[in-house]
Parts: C-alpha cells; structure tokens; sequence
C-alpha cells in the first residue's frame, strides 16, 4: 500500500507539472485532461491506505486489551469431551489401577480443552489491560462436580497419559484410551489411523506388562523423554542454592552462652558446656572459612581452654 501511494504521489507531481507548464510556457493540455483520473486514483489509494493502517491498529489494540481472545482450541481427539458421570465412575473404582488412571488421565486430556482457564481482561480508566479473572479450569471442574479424588492425583494421571502419547508419538485425534488393554474405539477409525493405532497399541502394552506399577511406569517414560535428568539437575541446584543460603544465615548467628577465645590473630566464641560439639564445630569452622593453616596450629590451645573452662563449671558449686 506504501509503494501505491507513492507511485500514486510521483504521478500527481508530474500531472500537476506537465499542467503548469503553459504557465511556464510549455503545453499543458494533456496533463489537464487526465488530471481528474489522476487525482481519483491518488485519492482511492489514499483512503483505501489510511483504512488499512487505522483498520489494523483498532484490531490490534482490540486483541491487545483482551475484547477479542482467541477462543481455546478445541480437542481434536475422535473420542468427543467425556462427562462427569462418567469420570465419577472411574474415580469410584478402589483399587484403583494403573488401566484405571491411565484411563482417567486420557480422559482428562480430552477434557481440558473444553475447561475455560484463559484470563479475562478489563480496561482501567486510564485505558490500561487489567485481569479481572480467572477461568476455574480442570480445579473448578472437580470442585463443582463434587469428583471424590485430589486435584494433585488426577493432574498426575493426566500429565503421565500424555507424556505417554508424546512417547508413542501418537496421533492427536486418537485417545489414549483406546489403545489400552481391554479398550476398543466406540466408533470406526479412519483407513490412515488404523494402522499407527495398532502399533501403538503394541507397544502400550509391552510398557504396561514391563511396568505394572505407576510411579515405575512414570519414571521409565520421564526417562525415555529425557525428562528426569532435567529435574535431577534442577532439584540438585536448588539444593545446593538452599545449602549455601542455610550457610549465609549460620554465619550471622552467634551461639548462645557463647566467650571469646583468642587463638592467635584470630578470635573465635566457644561454648564451653559442649566440648565435643565445639570442637567439631571449630574443625568445620577451619574447613567452610578456607582459613591459613597458621590457625590450625592454636586448636590444642583451644581445646584445652574448653577442658579447663568446662572442668571448672563442673567443679563449681
């Protein structure tokens, strides 16, 4: 649109100059003739520019201030949003096993995107995008149909079903609950799913009959994927974070019923009520300070300041 109202500009310019000229002393006749055409073209363009660009920015603004959200895609699996009716009963099955969650977590992944869990936004006076709410989501949905399992269980069995499907590399519109043993597809599959779902099928099943447990089962599939080193080094760091931060905060503490004890250049507060724990602690005090060796060679001293100090107290009325 930029290059036609400037083609269109260019044009106008050079009609307008070839319709000046009899003024300068040229001949302008031509130029005064198509002038009208000229001038309707560069004003089409104009208008249809200034639409386009005003047209896009109110779009824009309009997604960007949350009155048009994109609607939450729907599931494209062939099996169709499962009813709460038909959750309970799973749920109501003790024990419950691993065909029974596997199952239940298939059908929590059919059901999720069905569930409003998007934000909804509303304009401030100073015209500012602001969250007024929440959808409920999967949490809402147990809560209002009254389902008798926690919420933390069944967001497990969900993300193991597909974890499981990602492992399987099964097709979107094929359920995972359909694959499983004992299960059959409550409709006719397409000729091009039919045999992908075999394969899977087999391969399911050679999974569940080498890991009957679920916890064994999960953590083979979060192996396969790759998943687990992932959390082990993330579960290490924070550890370690927490570690050196438990550190930080010993360091500013001081014992209490604590003396000062000089020890060369140093001077370091013992308890002398608790000999074997002081000592211990002055032995990790010269490892954690990364100290000069010089300071090693004051801890008989030091010692045997805590065997005088704590013969006294005991030797005391």
């Amino acid at each position: 649109m930029k290059d036609i109202l400037r083609t269109a500009s260019d044009l106008t310019q050079s009609v307008f100059d070839a319709a000046l000229s009899p003024l300068r002393g040229g001949n302008g006749a031509l130029g005064l003739a198509f002038m009208p055409l000229v001038l309707g073209v560069t004003a089409t363009a104009f208008v249809g520019f200034l639409a386009t660009a005003t047209g896009s920015a109110i779009l824009g603004e309009l997604r960007r201030r949350g009155r048009l959200r994109a609607p939450h895609p729907e599931s494209p699996s062939l099996r169709g949003t499962p009813t709460a009716d038909e959750l309970k009963a799973d749920c109501a099955l003790l024990p419950r096993t691993l065909h029974v969650r596997l199952r239940l977590g298939s059908r929590l992944a059919d059901l999720e995107p069905a569930l409003d869990s998007a934000n909804h936004y509303r304009e401030s006076p100073t015209g500012a995008k602001r969250i007024q709410s929440r959808g409920r989501g999967l949490r809402g949905y147990i809560a209002d149909n009254r389902i008798a399992v926690s919420y933390s269980s069944l967001v497990r069995y969900r993300l193991l079903a597909l974890r499981l499907r990602q492992l399987l590399q099964l097709d979107p519109r094929i359920p995972l609950e359909w694959l499983l043993p004992g299960e059959s597809p409550d409709r006719p599959l397409p000729a091009d799913l039919q045999a992908p779902c075999t394969t899977a099928r087999h391969r399911l099943a050679r999974l569940l009959r080498e890991h009957r447990n679920f916890d064994r089962l999960r953590k083979h599939v979060d192996a396969k994927l790759g998943i687990s080193e992932l959390l082990t080094v993330r579960r290490t760091a924070r550890r370690a974070k927490e570690a050196a931060k438990s550190r930080r905060w010993l360091a500013k503490q001081k014992p209490i019923h604590c003396q000062p004890v000089v020890l060369g250049d140093y001077t370091v507060n013992a308890t002398p009520a608790r000999l074997d724990a002081t000592a211990s602690a002055f032995a990790r005090f010269l490892r954690e300070k990364d100290l000069p060796p010089k300071l090693a060679a004051h801890r008989d001293r030091f010692l045997r300041w805590l065997a005088d100090a704590s013969g006294s107290a005991t030797a005391g009325p």
